[in-house]
């Protein structure tokens, strides 16, 4: 009886993480200290997205890499706009690597310039934000939603005043700056 008990005792501890993994999606959380308020990182390994929500004094961002699509999505508060935009995935780190640099960015505990800035004109108005994914559909439904291309070359931007600049973990930059487009 007692052999019984403690089988199914340590039966129990061993299967509930992997249980949770399955029950939850392969959903990971952790929240990351950033100057002035703080960055919440949500994986969803099943569906191979990641969410990035800030929170600061200064402003009030989410953004959705879709590692399964290929698109970034990209929600800043303030303006009340959203920008879609192609994933380059070799300038954007892994859905793999993102938790442990993240992580390894957060014990620096100091305020750090990101490892790199990506650069966005903003095209065009989104005509169907469904094809984006639910994800980026459902963040930014409601919201005036708007296709940028990445440039490479900063020179080709203008003026830098019409850009805004959301963090992403310290990591890298994503710069979204406005062509001459009517809103």
């Amino acid at each position: 009886m007692k052999l019984t008990i403690v089988t199914t005792v340590l039966l129990g501890l061993l299967l509930t993480p992997a249980l949770a993994d399955d029950l939850q999606g392969g959903a990971l959380s952790r929240k990351i200290s950033i100057t002035g308020g703080y960055q919440i990182l949500t994986i969803n390994k099943q569906w191979h997205v990641a969410t990035i929500e800030e929170k600061s004094i200064h402003r009030s961002s989410k953004v959705v890499l879709n590692y399964d699509m290929g698109f970034i999505g990209t929600k800043v508060m303030p303006e009340k706009t959203c920008f879609v935009s192609l994933m380059d995935k070799k300038e954007i780190p892994s859905l793999d690597e993102l938790p442990r640099l993240a992580e390894e960015n957060n014990k620096l505990q100091i305020q750090q310039q990101a490892i790199k800035e990506l650069t966005y004109i903003v095209k065009r108005p989104v005509r169907d934000l469904k094809s984006y994914g639910p994800d980026i559909f459902a963040m930014c439904r409601g919201f005036r939603t708007f296709v940028a291309t990445e440039v490479h070359r900063p020179d080709f931007v203008g003026h830098q005043s019409s850009c805004v600049k959301v963090d992403v973990l310290q990591l890298f930059d994503l710069k979204y700056c406005r062509a001459n487009i009517k809103s």
